[in-house]
């Protein structure tokens, strides 16, 4: 069945931590019997389905678009580079590459569009051209999406020139997402991580009667977690004794070329922090390690050893947090949300990602300039203990109402 567009809110992510900032307000929206449609792209989809949530995907939308719908045929065959996510159907990702190209295609022509994938992969498609096809024969009544460069951004573009209003979902610190999304025309409204941000936008040049400090959804449970008997609760199942001590590292893909800058990364990275991790902490027999992967990673693990687990996304991520005496990150989202508990945080700088989310220089995680000095850091935070978060980045568990009012203000 296809999904109908027509009048109704129109959302759109993709991946892990874009997804876990619209899945509470899209859950509020549809709960206030609104029509609306989650557009889940990539990991999304998987997200979604685990808050038992409808989505749909690039799959559901080609058939709506007559010039697309051979969009799958030119998918196929860029899918033979790609290597699988068990997180994403085969026909979601012959869709989704085949209509980044065949609009990407129509926009510069074949050859150089072929020339502009070889060079920079599906971090090259904004396909304008389709989302402006699907929302001229079904249009919504509000779009909203996050901050993200690729479909995202596109899905604004696309509305912008067709005179429908949107919602921009800024989750983060947007430290190149503003390059784009922060002028006077991109969006109707911004709904942004708190007044730091806000500020940046408006100097931008965004009117900051659009912007609303409305805090990031995804942080709303962390306002009702009860710390103290989750930690108890979570030690007791990882076997852990008062005298123990939890440390985790939160793991993410590091990519051989930063998206948005010119810095070079190393695929290895994050092996190379677990196995430095675990030698550092081999002779301390009360450290107990947890390296959690990214929901995108699908490896073996690094390193091994009898105080060494771990854990993906299909364990509960608040209870790690809640155990754990101290987290260490590059750049995971994770890093904020730890530090939102009041539990302590490194962040090893070294990561072609660090910069992106520069925790330690909002004063939320202690610096470890490169990841060979994380244990030592960790074992300094843990014992000093005198992290502390400002009013600005704390969070009542409201930012999903917020939002929501923000969309569907634009709806009457």
């Amino acid at each position: 069945m296809q999904p109908k567009l027509d009048g109704n809110i129109f959302f759109a992510c993709y991946g892990g931590g874009h997804s876990a900032a619209l899945i509470p307000v899209f859950a509020q929206i549809k709960a206030q019997t609104h029509s609306a449609n989650a557009l889940a792209l990539t990991t999304a989809k998987a997200a979604f389905n685990r808050a038992l949530l409808p989505a749909i995907g690039m799959d559901d939308l080609v058939e709506l678009v007559p010039e697309y719908r051979r969009a799958k045929k030119v998918g196929a065959l860029l899918s033979k580079s790609q290597i699988a996510n068990p997180n994403v159907t085969e026909a979601e990702t012959l869709a989704y590459l085949g209509v980044g190209f065949h609009s990407l295609a129509k926009e510069h022509g074949l050859v150089e569009a072929r020339a502009k994938y070889n060079e920079a992969g599906r971090q090259i498609f904004r396909p304008v051209d389709f989302f402006l096809r699907l929302f001229q024969k079904h249009r919504p009544s509000v779009v909203v999406a996050t901050s993200a460069p690729r479909s995202e951004r596109a899905v604004f573009e696309a509305a912008r020139m067709l005179g429908i209003p949107s919602v921009c979902v800024v989750d983060l610190y947007a430290p190149f997402e503003i390059q784009w999304c922060a002028t006077q025309e991109y969006a109707s409204r911004y709904c942004v991580l708190n007044n730091t941000v806000r500020r940046r936008f408006i100097d931008a040049g965004v009117p900051p009667d659009r912007i609303s400090p409305t805090g990031n959804p995804s942080f709303d449970r962390l306002a009702h977690v009860d710390k103290i008997q989750m930690r108890k609760v979570a030690r007791a199942k990882l076997d852990l004794h008062e005298n123990d001590r939890l440390i985790a590292w939160i793991s993410q893909p590091e990519a051989l070329k930063h998206p948005f800058s010119s810095d070079r990364g190393d695929p290895t990275y994050p092996q190379q922090v677990e196995r430095s991790l675990a030698s550092y902490f081999r002779a301390h027999e009360k450290v107990h390690l947890v390296m959690r992967l990214h929901p995108s990673e699908d490896r073996l693990p690094a390193a091994t050893g009898p105080r060494i687990r771990y854990s993906d996304s299909k364990e509960p991520l608040d209870e790690l947090l809640c155990a754990a005496d101290c987290i260490i990150t590059a750049s995971s989202t994770v890093g904020l949300e730890a530090a939102l508990l009041d539990v302590p945080v490194v962040q090893c700088g070294d990561s072609i990602f660090s910069a992106d989310l520069p925790l330690a220089s909002m004063g939320l995680a202690t610096s470890a300039s490169t990841y060979h000095e994380a244990g030592a850091r960790a074992l300094e935070v843990i014992e000093r203990r005198t992290q502390r978060i400002s009013v600005d980045y704390q969070c009542d568990g409201k930012a999903a109402s917020r939002i929501a009012q923000q969309i569907l203000e634009l709806t009457s």
